[in-house]
């Protein structure tokens, strides 16, 4: 079977550096026309990077990408193919109406009953791709179903639908912008509304999404749990005031004192 034809060139040109830093959640700060990270520094306007202490590592985006995952360069050209140049051409499907039940995995993340409901938050039985999982019932920015995404706790593997775009969950619920928590895992996400604490969302990956990081410029005042949290403030630094507090553990692993301890220093 042939393999599928790389244009190196196209797909070099068409994935910004600054679009592929963010994806992957490398820091990196813009001084004039460059790009400067832990290594590395990318020319913007030629969209080529180089490292000054490794005369050999050098290139496009592709380059980069084979670097840092350690791919050969056709498997690095494909999945940024994939990312960014597809458009996936899928029929239009009515979203299903699923049934979501308590599951005990819920109240092992510290979520109230209450705030999984509330949340439409539930393990799923019916037939459906999602079966078998907890499901999350997934809205955008502007409150408007857009599907589910699921978690199986046997495994500890996450369940996206194709095509699927993350929006910043939970926003639409939040009706003041003068702070926010944010989480990467929405089951944490879950767990500090369950103390109570409503102004609360969360990125569903380690990673910001350009919508989502519009939808966070929006406040004033950020508090970000994440254990690599530099290239997500260092992009919201410049509009809100953020904090990051170090992770010694996640969140998950905390009790609820504690937790409230970093939200609300004594």
């Amino acid at each position: 079977m042939s393999k599928e034809f790389l244009n190196f060139a196209e797909i070099s040109k068409a994935v910004l550096f600054q679009d592929l830093l963010d994806i992957l959640n490398i820091p990196y700060k813009q001084k004039k026309g460059e790009l400067h990270g832990d290594g590395f520094i990318v020319n913007i306007d030629k969209n080529l990077f180089f490292m000054p202490k490794n005369d050999a590592v050098k290139g496009s985006p592709i380059n980069f990408l084979a670097y840092y995952r350690n791919l050969d360069l056709r498997t690095a050209a494909e999945e940024l193919k994939n990312h960014f140049l597809k458009k996936e051409k899928e029929p239009k499907r009515e979203i299903p109406n699923l049934t979501l039940e308590w599951h005990e995995y819920i109240v092992k993340r510290g979520i109230s009953r209450e705030i999984a409901q509330e949340y439409e938050v539930g393990y799923v039985k019916q037939r459906s791709v999602i079966a078998g999982r907890i499901a999350f019932k997934i809205y955008d920015h502007t409150g408007k179903h857009i599907g589910y995404i699921g978690y199986k706790p046997e495994d500890d593997s996450w369940f996206y639908p194709k095509g699927f775009k993350r929006p910043l969950f939970g926003v639409y619920r939040l009706k003041e912008t003068k702070y926010v928590i944010v989480t990467v895992d929405p089951f944490d996400a879950l767990k500090i509304a369950s103390l109570g604490l409503r102004q609360v969302v969360s990125l569903l990956a380690n990673s910001m999404t350009s919508e989502q990081e519009e939808q966070l410029k929006r406040f004033k005042y950020i508090l970000l749990f994440h254990k690599e949290p530099e290239n997500i403030v260092n992009r919201l630094c410049k509009t809100s005031f953020i904090k990051a507090p170090e992770l010694s553990k996640s969140l998950k692993e905390l009790t609820d004192q504690k937790l409230l301890n970093m939200i609300k220093p004594s």
